[in-house]
């Protein structure tokens, strides 16, 4: 029997895929796309139920406006899968005035407060951080594995002056 819903983190391989090739598909043959063409951000969101199927993969089952207004879906068990993408320069030179007003250490803990980081942490009995500062936006962005190294959660925290 096949199994049910897709898989999770293909999902997300495949809609970063996607976005690398929507990058060098505005660049074409150029070699240094200026960065005022190329794409810097973009957000998915994605509404759909969050399953661990019987293999322990986690799956994403979609979900029909059908099924919601015949009631035979609880609105508790939707998810909100949203994955968000930051493309940094290799440029690792950073302008004084670029330089970050906090520590890695700070922006992670910061984010390990955050009920929904803290509630997945209870769940996946602990997570692993990493902090990257990018210097052009002002912001860090905090990933969450689990142990193994499965990418769970990820946050972009604003790099606020003290």
């Amino acid at each position: 029997m096949p199994e049910q819903g897709a898989d999770l983190r293909g999902f997300m391989e495949a809609a970063g895929r996607s976005l690398a090739e929507a990058q060098g598909a505005l660049a074409g043959e150029i070699v240094d796309v200026p960065t005022a063409v190329a794409i810097s951000e973009a957000e998915l969101e994605v509404k759909a139920a969050v399953v661990r199927r019987a293999d322990g993969v986690m799956a994403l089952e979609t979900i029909s406006t059908a099924d919601m207004r015949s009631g035979g879906i609880a609105p508790g068990l939707v998810s909100t899968l949203r994955l968000q993408y930051v493309a940094v320069t290799a440029d690792s030179a950073v302008a004084p005035s670029e330089q970050p007003t906090k520590t890695p250490g700070d922006v992670i803990a910061g984010v390990k407060r955050r009920e929904d980081v803290a509630v997945l942490d209870k769940i996946l009995g602990g997570l692993l951080y990493e902090a990257i500062y990018v210097p052009g936006r002002r912001r860090w962005l905090v990933t969450a594995k689990d142990a193994e190294q499965r990418l769970v959660r990820e946050v972009l925290v604003p790099d606020d002056r003290r």
